[in-house]
This record gives structure tokens, C-alpha cells and sequence, in this order.
């Protein structure tokens, strides 16, 4: 493996790019992955060219891309050309490599992003935590004692913004997937509109709530990279007054002391700077959440997209992601039809409840990330992880955008949930609170 250092072009000024990666990559070689990785493939040594000849090019007066100088990694369940979309499963390990590139990926590409590294995942996208018996559980920099588990299912994605080691991570939500890691790992992650951003050459767990989904390090830069995507270019937001709400059931949810403290820290910044906050019954939330259970929607969905492969290669799957897998071939055809019903009725009943609001916000997560070595037994396993999604599954559910931003500098994140296809609004009002947020800040873990 060729060193960044070693490139012909290597980087003379610190503040540079190409210096800034180097000294990145530096620190993850120096790093001891065992049993955590967060790269599944990298291409380090031509990013560092890619990143030189940015910098020349800029040198030169030349007319630049807007995200030229910035790094992005593509989670293993999208296409990359040369790569095998993994999904981090030893059922797809040994798969050919893509011949193409998922449009989301090379649109980024084409905008100037050097692409740095594939990045680990729970298996098939199926668990909130990031555990991964193949290749390992990446654990969230927040923890000194690296006992903590970044969150899932987009875990090497958060782990690699919080770290330095790229700007952009490129990932999937399906209940929190984006979320959930950057809340855990301090960084910021959001979930877009169904239809947002091309979802081609992405592998699915479920057709209904799986969306293409972003991590970065600040919420300008998402705003930035999601205007590229949605629109094509940018533009800075218009100033605009904005209404925040909180769901009345927030008072009685099974939240942990330390996490309902920060985010009242939280709330009480905002309501400093005039922000309005206003309690309001959300009970479409709730319901969607029941209905989504009840049909068993993800189960049903996830076997079927996986039936072949599991007939064919069940050995090679995680036991317990098998085992989940094949109960979704028990969910009635009729039941789960029922539901789709019910959710689009339970999100025009939102429409209405979410009215004169521009968002509501909540704690990405009820809890501190886990250690990994409390989470061996399955029932426990199971728990945790259906709490860690239970703030976060509303917007897909109910197709609503979402952003969590760094909260009091504990790995919980702070989220805001829009109004559908209001994407351009939250993610303004995002850029707007991040700064009010970051005055919370205390020590970490």
C-alpha cells in the first residue's frame, strides 16, 4: 500500500487539502483495527493524487467544482466501480465488483469529492447499533475507552467524519441508519424526502423506508451537498422566521436522565436566542410507528428482497441477521398491504397535526451508545437495539425529512423533523441552531 506521504505530489502546505488528508490518513494507519473497522476497500494513495492535482488546478486559477479539496466514503451497500457492494455480508463478499457507479455516488464524484474508501456497515443494513460479526463493530470516537458502539446501520460512515478521515459519508436510512451513528459519534446526519436523491444502484433492505441518507461535519456542508443533489447548485438561505414543536408524549417517553438533561440544556439555549417551542399532540407518530409494527412492513420486505440469496447462501449471513430475515416469510401478504393503507392515512393525519410548525424536535436517541461487550446476548441485543430506533423511525415512516445535530457534546445527538419534501427549510433552520447548539457543549464520555 502506497502512503499519501510517499505520492510525488506529497503536501508541503499544512492547511492544504491534500495535507489535511494526508495527516488523516496517517492517524488511521497509525490506529489498531481489530475487530472495528470502518474502510471495507480503499483507494487512499489516489485520493491523495486526486487531492494534489485539486490543488494545482486551484493554484493555476482554474474554475473548480464546488466540493473540490473535499473527501467522501460510500457505504458498502452502494455501488462503487471496482469495488463488490459487500453490504459488509460474507454472502457478498466474494461478488463480482460493480461495473458502475450508483448515480448519488458519481454525481459527488462529477462535483469535485475525492472518494476515499468503502465503509463498513451492520450486515444487509439490518440493525441500529453497527455490530458486525465479519468484519467488526467500529466503535464511536466519543468513548475514550473504545467500549462504546458507533451506531448503525451506517457505522464506519460516522466513525470516518468524526475522525477526520473524510467530509462526506454517503449512506442509507431505513429507521435511523444515517441518524443514529452521527448522533453517536458527534457529527451530522440526515435523512431526506423519499425520491430526493437517486436511489439507483443502492441495495435496499426495505422498498418502503430505505432512502438515501448523508453524513458530514457540519450542517452548512449538508445543506451544501444536498442542495448539489437535489438541485444542482446552491444558494444561501433566506432568513425566515420558524416555529419548532415537541411532542406532547416526549414528557412520557423512556428517555435516560443524562439525555433528557442535554436536550432540556438543549431547549433552553434555543428558547435564549427566541426561538419558538411549542408543545403539541403528535399522535400521528405513535400511530405510524404501531402500524409499521403491526403489518411487520420492514420483515416482510427484507425476506423477499433477500429470499434467493439466504436459499443459496445462509451460512455465510450472520446467524441472528438469518434468523430475523426468515421470520419476515411468516408476515401475512394481507396484514402488511393493510399497512402501506394505514401509513398513508396516518401521514396525511400528520400533515395536519404539524400545521403553523416548521419542524418538530426530539433526542436523536433515548440513551448513551452501548459497549459492545454488553450487547452478546440476543435478547438484550434485540432491546436496545429497537430503542435506539424508536426517535428516529417517525420520518421514515411517515417520509419526513430529518436531521440530527451534535447535543452537549455527549453522543445523542439533537434532531429536527420536518414537514415532507420541506428538505430545503430544515436543513436552512439546521445551519441556523448548530451554532446555538455547540454553546452547550460539555465534556464527552
Amino acid at each position: 500500500m502506497r502512503n499519501v506521504t510517499d505520492m510525488p505530489n506529497a503536501p508541503t502546505d499544512p492547511r492544504s487539502p491534500h495535507a489535511k488528508f494526508a495527516a488523516a490518513i496517517a492517524d488511521y494507519q497509525a490506529r489498531s483495527w481489530q475487530g472495528q473497522a470502518i474502510f471495507l476497500a480503499e483507494r487512499f494513495a489516489d485520493a491523495g493524487d486526486e487531492l494534489a492535482d485539486w490543488e494545482r488546478l486551484r493554484r493555476e486559477g482554474a474554475s473548480l467544482p464546488p466540493l473540490a479539496g473535499l473527501t467522501m466514503t460510500a457505504k458498502a451497500c452502494f455501488d462503487v466501480e471496482g469495488w463488490p457492494t459487500s453490504c459488509a455480508s460474507r454472502a457478498l463478499a466474494s461478488s463480482p465488483a460493480a461495473t458502475q457507479t450508483a448515480p448519488m455516488v458519481a454525481r459527488l464524484r462529477t462535483c469535485g469529492a475525492t472518494l476515499v474508501a468503502q465503509t463498513n456497515m451492520t450486515e444487509f443494513a439490518y440493525g441500529a447499533l453497527g455490530l458486525n460479526l465479519a468484519f467488526g463493530t467500529p466503535r464511536t470516537p466519543l468513548d475514550a475507552t473504545g467500549e462504546r458502539v458507533a451506531g448503525g446501520s451506517s457505522s464506519g460512515g460516522a466513525v470516518a467524519v468524526a475522525r477526520g478521515y473524510c467530509d462526506i459519508a454517503v449512506c442509507s436510512d431505513t429507521s435511523g441508519s444515517a441518524r443514529i451513528p452521527a448522533a453517536f459519534c458527534g457529527v451530522v446526519g440526515f435523512k431526506p424526502s423519499r425520491g430526493r436523491y437517486s436511489s439507483d444502484g443502492m441495495k435496499w433492505l426495505s422498498t418502503s423506508f430505505d432512502v438515501p441518507g448523508l453524513i458530514t461535519r457540519s450542517a452548512d456542508l449538508c445543506r451544501i451537498v444536498d442542495a448539489l443533489l437535489a438541485h444542482g447548485e446552491i444558494s444561501e438561505p433566506e432568513p425566515t422566521p420558524f416555529r419548532l414543536a415537541i411532542p406532547a408524549f416526549y414528557r412520557e417517553a423512556a428517555i435516560d436522565a443524562d439525555v433528557r438533561d442535554t436536550f432540556t440544556r438543549c431547549m433552553n439555549a434555543l428558547a435564549d436566542e427566541g426561538v419558538e417551542i411549542t408543545e403539541i399532540p403528535l399522535p400521528s407518530l405513535q400511530s405510524a410507528t404501531r402500524i409499521t409494527v403491526e403489518g411487520r412492513i420492514i420483515g416482510y420486505e427484507a425476506y423477499r428482497y433477500h429470499e434467493a440469496l439466504l436459499k443459496a447462501a445462509e451460512h455465510l449471513y450472520d446467524p441472528l441477521i438469518a434468523t430475523r430475515l426468515r421470520q419476515g416469510a411468516e408476515a401475512p401478504e394481507g396484514e402488511y398491504r393493510r399497512a402501506l393503507v394505514e401509513l398513508d392515512t396516518c401521514r396525511k393525519q400528520f400533515d395536519r397535526e404539524i400545521e403553523g410548525f416548521d419542524a418538530f424536535v426530539l433526542p436523536t436517541v433515548p440513551m448513551m451508545p452501548p459497549r459492545a461487550g454488553d450487547l452478546d446476548e440476543q435478547s438484550r441485543y434485540l432491546a436496545m437495539n429497537s430503542r435506539s430506533f424508536s426517535l428516529t423511525e417517525f420520518a421514515n415512516r411517515l417520509d419526513l425529512p430529518s436531521v440530527t445535530l451534535p447535543a452537549g457534546g455527549l453522543p445523542i445527538g439533537m434532531m429536527l423533523t420536518g414537514a415532507r419534501g420541506a428538505d430545503d427549510k430544515l436543513l436552512a433552520i439546521a445551519g441556523m441552531l448548530e451554532p446555538v447548539l455547540a454553546k452547550t457543549i460539555r465534556n464527552p464520555l
